[in-house]
């Protein structure tokens, strides 16, 4: 006998098999139509189907963006907000506290999962752990309906499956669905004008006993390093406690804060998990889930952006603590130190493994993010045209306010900013994005007070080791000391920022600066002069092909920027570390030649352009790299020809017109095509002249379901084509050669004609010059035969 779930279930699969808007519409009134009852078991396939779970696909919420698909985009987020029908459906089971769904273990964080292994029972997971029965290993975390979403939701940024489906978008396509939902979710859970979460739910009472945390001692201080604390304490989550200072139940505070918390720390647990490859071997020797295939070392675009946005979230959320003693403002109180430590390994570990390549900015923003907490706080207005208020944004007014978040962070402070010395002394600090990115970071450490605060804590660390048998009186000591044991072990060895290594450091780094200053004017200087001097020719060439001559990719007005970031961050730099012109060697330091003249040189780069528009049997492009002091590099293009993008100096819909003509042509008349190209007459060396010689095109190995597919080779015969008539150059020569036509008195058929004269000349002059001129064609034409098989 069919039940009404079955019914709803029924109606939920079928649902999902329409198209999205209509998808959406349907559920949300399934949803608010159905009991509890019903919507208890179609709730998981919803979620394996909108994640992607089952399929590896999803409903496509690292895909669909704004400017690809508005309607989608609106609707997805509307549906999945957090008063929409989704959370609407979460809300409506929550209250059976005995509906749990299991979230497998091999989906956790490979840290977490290590703990398990190992025994170790993080607080937040401790009443979620379910064992399987025969092994007692952990097999699958039980969960309330929105901590099942959530933590499904954080695991789809880290989802290794989509991570290889969406690889060639990491980078440019982070405008999605899935960072619209991640900003609604950290402004409404985490709110920053002291208004409750709405909506607001009754007292959710779990009852899945607490286990006792298992804990040996030389595993201590990897505990610490690792764990996952319960942000708020025992006797605020407690619902059976009261509070002795406002007198209120617990179990109305309750409410409150408990989603807080659980968006906290999952997306801190599957965000900012940064785990190295020999680190995913367990102590166990048994391998951590082997079904899914390994994670990228290097996170996306969107991964770090929405890192950055967490870490800001954060610091507006504590910053808008008001001291009334509620269970949200405990929260807002406890939440920064409870997770500074684990966005600190992150960022380091991040900045040591990333590429050194335009897109370490993302990285870098994030990371002057978490160390400028002033710059977020609530009520400070802030708009991109008022300047004022930008500048007054990111100072320090107060500086007692911070001096103890700066104590607390000091490694953030200044163990990463050793850590990007060398960096930035092996980047090209003449190119735009690298000087900015420099100027970022000496224009955030030269701010009033900072530098102050970080040279007086590190003073206090200096007494303390000089003096370990006297009692320090200072309140920093004690936990900077505990900051460096806990991040980084008893055997780290502290360089302070102030010391006379780093100083040195910081003057051979302003030799190289003032190096790139030299070099970054003198080629602005002489871009600036080529410009004016530049030929009528030469801009004819640049309008008929549609680039820049020069092959430079960066505007001359970037160019110029350059040396003003310089030179603002060598000042600052001095700034900071108090440095003296006196102090700095006087080293002859001269601009570097080779650089300059590599930028400027284009004779290389552009007559190999013109080379490749003359032979189209080696279709390919030049590629920006930072390789020695090579600028530019030739990609061949190894597939079919006919196939290869566009270029910039082609006509689009030309090519597509005339590339459907010759596959018509080429499809219909193959066979015949290759017989008469075979031919050894003179019949056969006329046709050699038209038709586009046998071609071998290599089909290189691609990601699959199932693995790589293997290469292969592929022959393609003799074969028409007219792809050189789409060419911006030729249409022109064609528009210029009918209108002196018509200026002269002769028509476009005259023009057409004696055009068509001239080929037909040309062709028969060189297939009757063949035999004498025999080319590499030559030596193609006897496996022109393997076509007629």
């Amino acid at each position: 006998m069919t039940t009404s779930a079955d019914v709803v279930t029924m109606r939920m699969q079928s649902y999902l098999c329409l198209p999205l808007v209509q998808r959406c519409r349907e559920i949300a009134i399934l949803i608010d139509e159905s009991s509890t009852t019903e919507l208890q078991h179609v709730f998981p396939i919803l979620i394996d189907s909108l994640f992607g779970i089952t399929d590896n696909v999803g409903w496509g919420l690292h895909t669909i963006s704004m400017k690809s698909n508005l309607q989608e985009y609106e609707i997805l987020c509307n549906f999945l907000s957090p008063l929409g029908p989704i959370f609407s459906l979460c809300y409506k089971l929550l209250p059976d506290c005995y509906l749990k769904y299991n979230f497998p273990v091999t989906y956790l964080p490979s840290k977490i999962r290590l703990m398990l292994d190992d025994g170790i029972i993080p607080p937040f997971y401790s009443d979620k752990i379910r064992d399987d029965h025969s092994t007692r290993a952990p097999l699958a975390l039980s969960m309330n309906p929105f901590e099942y979403y959530i933590f499904h939701f954080a695991y789809h940024l880290t989802n290794p499956w989509l991570q290889l489906q969406h690889q060639e978008n990491v980078w440019m396509n982070w405008e999605t669905v899935y960072v619209q939902l991640a900003h609604c979710y950290l402004y409404h859970f985490l709110p920053r004008d002291n208004s409750p979460v709405l909506p607001i739910i009754g007292p959710y009472v779990k009852k899945t006993p607490p286990r006792k945390l298992m804990q040996s001692p030389e595993s201590k201080r990897d505990f610490n390093r690792l764990q996952t604390p319960r942000l708020l304490r025992t006797s605020i989550l407690s619902p059976e406690s009261t509070s002795p200072t406002n007198r209120v139940p617990q179990q109305q505070c309750l409410p409150q804060v408990w989603r807080s918390e659980t968006i906290v720390q999952v997306f801190l647990d599957f965000w900012l998990e940064y785990t190295e490859v020999d680190q995913l071997t367990p102590h166990s020797g048994r391998p951590l889930a082997s079904s899914l295939p390994p994670r990228n070392s290097i996170h996306s675009g969107e991964h770090i952006r929405l890192v950055r946005a967490f870490i800001k979230t954060l610091h507006e959320f504590a910053n808008s603590a008001v001291g009334d003693k509620s269970a949200m403002d405990e929260l807002k109180r406890v939440i920064l130190p409870s997770v500074q430590g684990k966005i600190y390994t992150f960022l380091r570990k991040a900045i040591h493994h990333w590429p050194l390549d335009s897109s370490f900015r993302l990285i870098l923003e994030a990371w002057l993010s978490f160390i400028q907490p002033w710059r977020y706080i609530p009520g400070v207005a802030y708009t991109k045209e008022g300047k004022a208020d930008e500048e007054e944004r990111g100072k320090i007014h107060d500086e007692s306010r911070w001096i103890s978040f700066v104590a607390n962070n000091l490694l953030a402070y200044t163990a990463i900013f050793r850590q990007l010395l060398p960096r930035f002394m092996r980047i090209d600090l003449i190119a735009p994005k690298n000087a900015l990115m420099l100027f970022r970071v000496t224009k955030v450490f030269s701010q009033p007070h900072l530098a102050k605060m970080l040279s007086e804590i590190e003073s206090c660390m200096d007494d303390s080791n000089l003096s370990r048998s006297k009692m320090s009186t200072n309140q920093w000591t004690a936990i900077v000391r505990q900051q460096i044991f806990d991040l980084e072990g008893p055997t780290y060895q502290y360089v302070p920022m102030f010391s006379q290594t780093t100083v040195s450091q910081v003057m051979w780094f302003l030799r190289i600066i003032k190096q790139a200053h030299l070099t970054a004017t003198s080629l602005v200087e002489a871009l600036e002069k080529r410009r004016t001097a530049r030929r009528f020719l030469m801009s004819l060439w640049e309008f008929i092909n549609g680039e820049d001559y020069s092959g430079d990719e960066i505007s001359l007005e970037e160019r110029r920027r350059v040396p003003v970031y310089l030179a603002n961050a060598q000042q600052q730099l001095i700034d900071i570390f108090q440095i003296r012109l006196e102090d700095i060697p006087q080293v002859a330091i001269v601009a570097d030649q080779e650089y300059h003249d590599s930028i400027l040189s284009t004779s290389f780069h552009h007559q190999s352009q013109m080379d490749m528009s003359l032979d189209s049997s080696r279709p390919g492009v030049y590629v920006p790299v930072q390789e020695g002091r090579q600028n530019c590099r030739y990609v061949e293009y190894m597939g079919d020809p006919e196939l290869q993008p566009v270029r910039t100096t082609e006509i689009a819909f030309l090519v597509r017109a005339l590339f459907k003509l010759c596959n018509y042509i080429n499809t219909k008349y193959r066979y015949e095509f290759t017989a008469v190209y075979n031919r050894n007459d003179f019949v056969g060396r006329l046709v050699r002249q038209i038709l586009q010689p046998p071609t071998v095109v290599k089909k290189l190995p691609k990601r699959t379901t199932h693995g790589f597919s293997s290469s292969y080779e592929e022959r393609i015969p003799p074969r028409i084509s007219l792809r050189r008539f789409a060419s911006h150059s030729f249409v022109t020569v064609m528009f210029l050669g009918m209108f002196s036509f018509w200026l002269i008195g002769y028509g476009i058929t005259t023009f057409f004609g004696l055009v068509l004269c001239i080929w037909i000349l040309y062709v028969i002059a060189r297939a009757t010059c063949e035999p004498w001129i025999r080319s590499d064609m030559h030596n193609l034409r006897p496996n022109a035969s393997a076509f007629l098989n």
